[in-house]
């Protein structure tokens, strides 16, 4: 007994130098690994690597950021590997899909991960989504969708677009099916542009930086916007709320879409010591304001409107606290 409280004592007592650093000495030297839960193509990579070419200059310390991907379940499985395995030092962190984060409580069991114990670091913008079809198709609105049968594609039931195809499904169950399995968003956009599918539900932000021709030329016809009013540009689009009457469907549409506000959030894992998640938060937001990293943003076409992580934190909790009856009909809408 007294050579193991020997040997715990000497384990406790190497470790105290390490844990009273300040973040600028502990940062010093090292490599930090910004992961992203999709293949390197499509929105989430772009953005996670434009953050990241600047992110290490603003961290104290100025250690080295680099990028790797971990595709898997549309992030789900780089997310339960930052919060089961990645260290917890503040040197592992990255960008996931949004829209686990209502799926984490209409499927605990499945999902497996509570959004709530994570360090968030913040968001790059708020988001919102369409669904939209491509011109040659001739399905210009939900009235036309309503007498024409399409098929969308999209990656996995996991995916932040799928709550929206599903919404869409849902306003017209008998002429929209999906067809799931693609890798990336960038293989659905291929899809469309051959004729395979019809269209897909996905951000703005990832069609204005990776398919802007397709807006500005109106080769796409944009159905329904998830936004709480019709945002400029598609003025003449409806909002999925004004499609809805019901109170239950209401408060449950905003549930599945409330992840939005936080549109491509960056988060470390549970446990990260609070002065360096405090020096990351705060690095992340003089990132998104430093004239160089804006520069290649604004070339790079990509929207910037950062959140803090204290309020990404916020919006988590509030996802995990909602009425159970909001969550059941939102559970109907995803079926």
């Amino acid at each position: 007994m007294l050579k193991w409280s020997a040997f715990a004592t000497a384990t406790l007592l190497s470790l105290i130098p390490a844990l009273a650093q300040s973040p600028d000495a502990f940062f010093r030297g090292k490599t930090l690994t910004w992961t992203v839960g999709y293949p390197p193509s499509g929105g989430f990579d772009a953005y996670s690597r434009a953050a990241a070419r600047f992110f290490g200059k603003n961290i104290p310390g100025n250690p080295n950021v680099i990028v790797s991907n971990m595709p898997g379940a549309s992030s789900l499985q780089f997310v339960r590997w930052l919060a089961n395995v990645a260290p917890k030092d503040g040197t592992a962190f990255g960008m996931f899909n949004r829209g686990l984060m209502p799926k984490s409580v209409l499927e605990p069991n499945e999902t497996r991960v509570d959004f709530t114990k994570f360090g968030w670091i913040g968001s790059m913008n708020s988001e919102y989504a369409v669904c939209y079809t491509w011109g040659g198709k001739k399905i210009a609105s939900l009235d036309d969708l309503k007498r024409t049968r399409i098929t969308l594609g999209d990656t996995s039931k996991n995916s932040g677009g799928y709550i929206y195809t599903s919404m869409l499904r849902w306003l017209a169950p008998e002429n929209a099916r999906v067809v799931l399995g693609y890798a990336t968003t960038g293989d659905i956009w291929l899809a469309i542009e051959r004729g395979e599918i019809d269209g897909n539900c996905t951000l703005v932000s990832s069609l204005q930086t990776q398919r802007p021709d397709w807006l500005a030329q109106k080769k796409v016809d944009v159905l329904v916007q998830f936004a709480p009013t019709r945002q400029p540009g598609f003025e003449s689009v409806p909002t999925i709320f004004e499609l809805i009457k019901d109170e239950n469907e209401t408060q449950a549409v905003h549930f599945l879409i409330a992840s939005e506000a936080i549109g491509r959030p960056v988060i470390a894992p549970p446990g990260v010591p609070t002065d360096r998640l405090a020096a990351l938060r705060k690095a992340f937001l003089d990132t998104m304001k430093d004239p160089e990293f804006l520069d290649y943003a604004r070339k790079a076409q990509m929207d910037i409107d950062p959140v803090a992580g204290e309020a990404a934190q916020k919006i988590a909790d509030d996802i995990q606290k909602t009425p159970a009856a909001a969550v059941e009909v939102a559970r109907k809408l995803m079926d």
